[in-house]
């Protein structure tokens, strides 16, 4: 084949070429040499325990490399598990912030932040970030509403609770009725305190719609009855809570006793206590029935039956009881005074109620766990855990 000289030509743009190639090769390698050299710094920074200049180098990382908001949403989480909530809230707020970002990770990052706020104990700041997220449709809006119901019930502001628990019912299918009637618990006891009865029969009534065995709500129906005078219809509905759930009986032994008294039924009051005492359920239950036995009736009787009920079943709870009943019949006994004293003590530092969901120990009953935030998840029994 000929030689033609325009091919000549060529050569200024194939050596253009390998310049412009050569040179966008030096860029791109002295981008990744400045991304790597950034990283380091920010490691070593963060090693050295100079956070506040690890974030600063970090947050410059994402400006050259936003492929690297994955090594911030780790460290964002690091703090704040590490309780330093203001630099958990300085990275994902920058995250946030970042309009080159896809929505996708934005959404991530408010949702961070929110959690940043809520653990903080931020919760106006909280509940401004979740809801924002749950105007939005994104993989993190059910999250957000869920956290959303948990912070109005944190500060009990029940109504919108109630709201926002129903809107999230009929957009996952959901089932929150158990939950939505403690809410109504909450505003019937908020509207009987303030003796506003109406509006607590109101709200009442809406509790037992979501939930007819809410135990909760039965125990505060049969409140009203005995607050009314209808004693026999209160008794029926406390009644019905052990119906319902035998461990919840502890609740209302003492409340059925008493209302049997209170219409001259003694005899009803004592066989229903010493059946108690025979069939009971746990520990608390029996020593509520022994002590009320042994006020009502006969105290030696009920020391009996309580001696009867500890030989198949010991527990500290019942010997501490059984020992404050003979105390009480033999007030001077210097060697019982002292052993009661020695049982009530140690009572009370290893007796918890505990929840069953997440373990968070108290000593007062709760219907609402401050830990998982679930509801009914203490079982009214003391534990007696010896190992603490």
């Amino acid at each position: 084949m000929e030689f033609e000289l325009w091919y000549l030509l060529f050569i200024p743009v194939l050596f253009g070429a390998g310049w412009f190639a050569r040179s966008f090769d030096i860029k791109e390698k002295k981008s990744i040499a400045d991304e790597t050299q950034t990283l380091y710094k920010g490691l070593d920074l963060l090693l050295s325990n100079k956070q506040d200049q690890a974030i600063d180098s970090f947050v410059r990382l994402t400006k050259i490399d936003p492929d690297t908001v994955e090594l911030h949403f780790s460290l964002g989480g690091l703090f704040r598990r590490r309780g330093e909530f203001d630099r958990a809230i300085r990275i994902h707020n920058h995250l946030r912030n970042r309009e080159d970002l896809s929505k996708k990770i934005r959404a991530r990052a408010l949702y961070e932040l929110g959690t940043d706020y809520l653990a903080a104990g931020i919760w106006d700041r909280a509940e401004k970030a979740f809801q924002e997220l749950s105007e939005v449709k994104s993989e993190y809006k059910i999250a957000a509403q869920k956290a959303l119901i948990n912070i109005y019930e944190t500060e009990k502001e029940w109504q919108k609770a109630i709201d926002e628990a129903n809107l999230l019912e009929k957009q996952t299918g959901e089932k929150f009725g158990p939950r939505i009637a403690q809410h109504y618990c909450e505003l019937t006891a908020l509207a009987f305190r303030g003796k506003d009865y109406k509006g607590a029969v109101a709200f009442l009534e809406k509790a037992l719609e979501e939930d007819p065995q809410n135990k909760r709500a039965l125990m505060m129906k049969g409140q009203m009855l005995h607050a009314r005078g209808d004693i026999e219809g209160a008794i029926a509905a406390w009644k019905q809570v052990g119906q319902v759930s035998p461990a919840y009986e502890t609740l209302v032994v003492e409340p059925i006793a008493n209302a049997l008294i209170e219409v001259f039924r003694k005899e009803d009051a004592v066989k229903y206590l010493e059946g108690i005492c025979e069939r009971y359920n746990n520990n608390d239950e029996l020593d509520i029935a022994s002590a009320l036995l042994s006020k009502i009736d006969d105290p030696e009787r009920a020391i009996k039956i309580l001696q009867t009920s500890l030989k198949t079943k010991p527990s500290l709870i019942g010997f501490q009881r059984l020992v404050q009943l003979r105390l009480e019949t033999d007030p001077d006994n210097e060697q019982l005074k002292q052993l009661n004293a020695l049982l009530k003590a140690q009572l009370n530092r290893v007796a918890r109620y505990t929840c069953s969901k997440c373990g968070f120990a108290t000593r007062k009953f709760l219907w609402h766990c401050p830990g998982c935030h679930q509801w009914e998840t203490f079982p009214p029994i003391r534990n007696e855990n010896l190992a603490h």
